[in-house]
């Protein structure tokens, strides 16, 4: 992008709006900048954060997903060592900060599985 980065820094609304059809996305307005008295958009800044905002999403779906990994482990520990669901799920929603409740969904997901 840096050696386009002079042509896309600064396009012009109707070339934004003909982008935002055609692409499919939406170039925030926070990526406009005045310019000589017209309205320009920063295509460079609106791919860099559009970049970023879906590595964040990825970073918080993988932590999402590692986290449930892990109670569905402790729950198949728990189980197998004979520890009562009660007790499973007091455990599940103390160390993961979840609701008692989402807890007990998991341990009888579990369950069923067995």
């Amino acid at each position: 992008m840096e050696e386009s980065r002079e042509a896309y820094s600064r396009i012009d609304g109707d070339t934004r709006n003909m982008l935002e059809v055609v692409a499919n996305i939406k170039i925030p307005e926070k990526c406009k900048v005045m310019e000589e008295g017209e309205e320009r958009y920063d295509m460079c800044k609106a791919f860099e954060d559009m970049r970023q905002e879906g590595y964040d999403e990825g970073i918080e779906k993988g932590i999402e997903k590692g986290i449930e990994k892990g109670i569905r482990v402790l729950i198949q520990i728990c189980m197998e060592l004979g520890i009562s669901d009660d007790v499973i799920i007091e455990k599940c929603a103390e160390k993961y900060e979840i609701t008692k409740e989402n807890a007990r969904e998991y341990v009888e997901g579990k369950r069923a599985f067995l």
